[in-house]
C-alpha cells in the first residue's frame, strides 16, 4: 500500500465527529494555555497527558497533538498584546509584534501571526510526511551499535545547546541519566539504585518527573512575584481577515519558506526547541534584509520569521521521534511517553507494524493545524479577555492538576513524592541557571544508550572493538565527538573573552 493511500485512509478515519470534536476542544484549550504567561507548551501537554490514560491510542494522540499545536501558536497572543511571551517559543515574537501593537496594529499583528503559524506548521507537517518514512527505511539497517551511537550523538547535541555554560549542560544531562538508573535494568531486570526505598523498584515515571520539573518551579516563581490582580491588555482595532492581503503576504514567500526550513531543522535536533528556532530565523531574516534597522520597530518580516519557525519546530521534532524513537524536544518526549504507555514502540519498525497509527499522527497534525487557524482567529477577543485573569488563581489550578496527574499515572503515592522531589530539584536547578529540558531528554536517552550498548556487547560477545565494523555507528560517534569538541571550544572561548574583559 502506497504512502499516499495510507495517509488518505488515516485522514478518512480522523474525519469523524468524535475525533473532530475532541480536536476542536483541545486545540482551543492549547491556545488558551499557550496564551497564559507562565504556562509553557510542555506544561500544557503535561496537563493533558493524564486525561489520555483511559483512552485508546488514536484518541490519546488526537488530544495531545491538538493541544501541542494549539499551545505552540497561543503564545503569540500575549507576546504581542502584553509583551510577555506565553511560551518560550514566542520570545522573538515580542521584538516586532509588540511595537506593532503599540502603534495601534495589535489586531493586524496577532492575525498575521496566526496566519504565518498555520503556514509554518503546514510546511513542517508536509516535510514530516516526506522525510520520516525515508529516515525510517534507512534506520531499518540499524542495529544496537547504531542506536547506541545515535543516542550518544543526541546527548552531545543536548549538552551543546543547554546554555552558555557547557558544564551546566553536562550536569543537567547527567542528572537525567542518573534518575533513569533507578529501578530494574532494561536487560537483566535486576533492581538497582533504589537507596533502600523499594517503592523505586518500579522506576521513576516520566509523567511525575516532568510535572515536578516543569510545573513547580514556574508556580513558585509566580508565587514570589509581586504581580497582583489583573493585567491590562492592549485593545485590538476592528479587523477583517488576517490583517494583510494574501497577495501581499505571498511577497514574503522566501522569508516564510526559509524560516519554516530553519524551524523544522532545529526541531529535528534533539533538545534545542522552538525558542532557539525563532531566534535563529529572526536573526537570519534581519541579516538578509535590505533594511535591518527596521527590525525591532514593528517589522512584518521579523514577526513572520519568528512565528513561522517556532510552529515548524513541531513537525521537525516529530521526525526523529517517529523514525528513530528519539524525541527531538521535551514536548516530543511527552508524546513519546504517551505512546509508550499505550504499548507503541516508536522507531523504524513502527512504519510497518503500526503504519495506520503513524499516518494517523500525520493526519491529526494537519487537521489540528487547520483548527488552530479557524479557532484562534475566530475567538481571538475572547482569549484576550482571559489574559486579564489573575495569574495566581490559574497557577493554583495548574498545581492541583499536576498533582492529580502524577498520582493517576500508576495510582501510586510514590509518584506524588517523585513529583514533589522533582519540583524541588527543578526549582533549585532553575535558580542555579541549569536548564530542565536536558534533564528530561537525558532521562529518556539514557535508557536508549544503556539498553542498546548492553545488547551490542552481548551480540559481540563482550568485544567493544566490533563497533569499528559498523560504519554508520562510527560516523555518528565521530559527529558526536566533533559536536562536543565544538561546544567545548566555544565555551572556552567565551570564558577567555570574559576573563579578558574583567
Amino acid at each position: 500500500m502506497s504512502s499516499l493511500s495510507l495517509f488518505g485512509s488515516a485522514l478518512g478515519s480522523i474525519l469523524n465527529p468524535q475525533y473532530l470534536a475532541l480536536m476542536a476542544a483541545f486545540v482551543a484549550l492549547g491556545i488558551l494555555l499557550g496564551a497564559l504567561p507562565g504556562i509553557s507548551v510542555n506544561m500544557s501537554l503535561i496537563l493533558a497527558l493524564p486525561l489520555t490514560y483511559s483512552m485508546d491510542t488514536k484518541t490519546a494522540m488526537v488530544v495531545l497533538l491538538a493541544c501541542y499545536v494549539g499551545a505552540m501558536s497561543g503564545g503569540l497572543i500575549s507576546a504581542i498584546t502584553l509583551n510577555v511571551p506565553g511560551t518560550g517559543s514566542s520570545i522573538a515574537t515580542t521584538f516586532d509584534g509588540h511595537p506593532m501593537a503599540m502603534r495601534g496594529e495589535a489586531g493586524k499583528a496577532v492575525s498575521l501571526g496566526i496566519l504565518t503559524s498555520f503556514v509554518g506548521g503546514g510546511i513542517s507537517f508536509i516535510m514530516l510526511m516526506l522525510i520520516a518514512p525515508l529516515i525510517a527505511d534507512f534506520a531499518l539497517k540499524f542495529g544496537p551499535w547504531e542506536y547506541f551511537a545515535v543516542g550518544v550523538f543526541s546527548l552531545t547535541m543536548i549538552i551543546g545547546v543547554a546554555g552558555d555554560n557547557l558544564a551546566k549542560g553536562v550536569m543537567a544531562s547527567l542528572i537525567g541519566m542518573c534518575l533513569a538508573m533507578t529501578g530494574a535494568d532494561p536487560i537483566g531486570m535486576v533492581n538497582r539504585y533504589n537507596f533502600g526505598w523499594h517503592e523505586l523498584d518500579g522506576d521513576i515515571t516520566t509523567t511525575a518527573l516532568m510535572c515536578g520539573m516543569f510545573a513547580v518551579p514556574e508556580v513558585l516563581k509566580l508565587a514570589m512575584s509581586r504581580d497582583e490582580g489583573k493585567v491590562e491588555v492592549l485593545q485590538m482595532e476592528e479587523l477583517h481577515g488576517f490583517g494583510i492581503p494574501l497577495l501581499e503576504y505571498a511577497k514574503h514567500w522566501w522569508n516564510v519558506l526559509r524560516s519554516a526550513v530553519i524551524g523544522a531543522y532545529v526541531g529535528l535536533l534533539p533538545g534545542i526547541g522552538g525558542s532557539s528556532a525563532s531566534l535563529l530565523a529572526y536573526m537570519t531574516a534581519k541579516n538578509q534584509s535590505k533594511h535591518p534597522e527596521t527590525f525591532g520597530t514593528g517589522e512584518i518580516d521579523g514577526l513572520i520569521a519568528s512565528e513561522t519557525s517556532n510552529n515548524a519546530c513541531i513537525g521537525g521534532a516529530m521526525i526523529p521521534l517517529l523514525a528513530l524513537g528519539i524525541p527531538g524536544s521535551s514536548s516530543a518526549a511527552i508524546v513519546l511517553s504517551a505512546l509508550t504507555l499505550h504499548g507503541i514502540q516508536c522507531g523504524p519498525l513502527a512504519f510497518s507494524q503500526n503504519s495506520d497509527l503513524i499516518y494517523s499522527i500525520f493526519a491529526i497534525l494537519l487537521v489540528a493545524n487547520v483548527f488552530m487557524l479557524i479557532i484562534e482567529r475566530g475567538v481571538l477577543k475572547g482569549y484576550i479577555k482571559v489574559l486579564t485573569a489573575p495569574r495566581r488563581i490559574v497557577m493554583v489550578i495548574v498545581m492541583m492538576m499536576c498533582f492529580m496527574g502524577s498520582y493517576s499515572a500508576r495510582s501510586n503515592f510514590t509518584d506524588v513524592y517523585v513529583f514533589a522531589i522533582g519540583g524541588t530539584l527543578g526549582y533549585f536547578l532553575q535558580k542555579g541557571g541549569i536548564m530542565r529540558a536536558p534533564i528530561i531528554l537525558g532521562y529518556i536517552l539514557s535508557s536508549i544508550i544503556e539498553e542498546n550498548f548492553v545488547r551490542a556487547l552481548a551480540m559481540s560477545r563482550g568485544n567493544p572493538m566490533r563497533l569499528f565494523n559498523r560504519p554508520i555507528a562510527v560516523t555518528f560517534l565521530a559527529i558526536a565527538l566533533v559536536s562536543f569538541s565544538l561546544s567545548l571550544y566555544k565555551a572556552l572561548k567565551k570564558q577567555r573573552q570574559k576573563a579578558a574583559k574583567a
